[in-house]
């Protein structure tokens, strides 16, 4: 009887034990969780709602869209040219680019900005886009592009 007594004890102690080690460990797991769960939750609230403003020396949509057009019609051209190396087209459409900023009196970085703010407007890059189709069928019709 003693050693069924001690044995019974004994498990119950180790039964126990384990249920109590299991406790105390869910409870950081849990906590880490839900931790986890509201920062995301936080950072996907702030990431919907943050609209850039316009930047203050933003290019006007006229000359935004003429300016596309143009760099669009120069990526094709380059793109034509048959270069053995990436490399060369690469330089070949930097030089462009920058006859085409030169042209408008404005800078990359003047236009990234501009670019970046039309793309979280859609509204606005989409009427950007209609004249920019406007200007490449001007410019067809004027120097007679083959596209």
């Amino acid at each position: 009887m003693d050693f069924l007594r001690f044995f019974r004890n004994l498990l119950e102690e180790i039964l126990l034990r384990k249920i109590r080690y299991f406790e105390n460990e869910d409870k950081p797991k849990m906590l880490t969780k839900k931790i986890f769960l509201l920062l995301g939750t936080i950072l996907i609230l702030l990431g919907c709602n943050n609209q850039p403003s316009k930047p203050k020396d933003a290019i006007d949509e006229a000359t935004m869209a003429k300016i596309l057009a143009e760099i669009h019609i120069t990526e094709a051209r380059v793109s034509r040219l048959s270069f053995q190396a990436y490399d060369s087209t690469k330089v070949v459409y930097k030089f462009y680019e920058q006859q085409i900023m030169a042209k408008y009196k404005t800078d990359t970085a003047r236009y990234r900005a501009s670019y970046n703010y039309y793309v979280t407007n859609p509204e606005q890059m989409t009427k950007l886009y209609e004249q920019v189709i406007k200007n490449i069928e001007e410019l067809k019709k004027k120097k007679k592009l083959a596209y």
